[in-house]
């Protein structure tokens, strides 16, 4: 998806989001607080406009799935993107069909002067994007030593930890 340049873009905003584990039971232990859920759906429903667009980057649920993916296109009138992290393992048509607009692996567009990939898990760089702004590392490194990201994390990289933002969505401009 490239954001063309005849484009007027200055009338939404995009806001990013990752790793919610909606109905996580555990996620307590790592250190969340019990009611990080009512965070997350508060400050979405205070923060993100129907003319906007919400890009949610994996992981957003680990049980009640149609409940909780629905819960975005019950909740919000915004356009929704959901960039599968390595806890969605349904069917593009299931995301589909409950609650997203859009669903993919990665996508990489062109705004504020970037070319910008998002994806779930870092990815090496193509020569291509400026920057690739991804999930799945929280707000610990046990990630970062796996295997499949030695010799890949660079300055092009920047995390985007939920835990970092006191569980609110991000404005993509001032991300970046």
């Amino acid at each position: 998806m490239e954001i063309s340049k005849g484009m007027k873009t200055n009338s939404k905003n995009y806001y990013l989001l990752t790793d919610t584990h909606l109905s996580h039971r555990k996620i307590i232990e790592y250190g969340r607080p019990e009611n990080y859920e009512d965070k997350i759906k508060k400050a979405l429903l205070n923060v993100v406009k129907p003319t906007d667009v919400l890009i949610h980057l994996g992981d957003v649920c680990l049980s009640n799935y149609v409940e909780n993916h629905n819960w975005f296109k019950n909740n919000l009138k915004c356009k929704t993107i959901l960039v599968m992290g390595n806890h969605e393992n349904k069917s593009n048509t299931f995301y589909l069909n409950n609650g997203w607009d859009f669903v993919c692996k990665r996508f990489s567009l062109k705004i504020f002067g970037k070319h910008i990939t998002l994806s779930h898990c870092p990815i090496a760089w193509d020569g291509y994007y400026d920057i690739n702004i991804h999930g799945h590392f929280h707000d610990t490194d046990h990630r970062r030593h796996e295997p499949q990201y030695n010799n890949i994390l660079s300055e092009k990289h920047k995390l985007l930890a939920i835990e970092y933002t006191d569980y609110q969505p991000v404005n993509l401009e001032k991300f970046i």
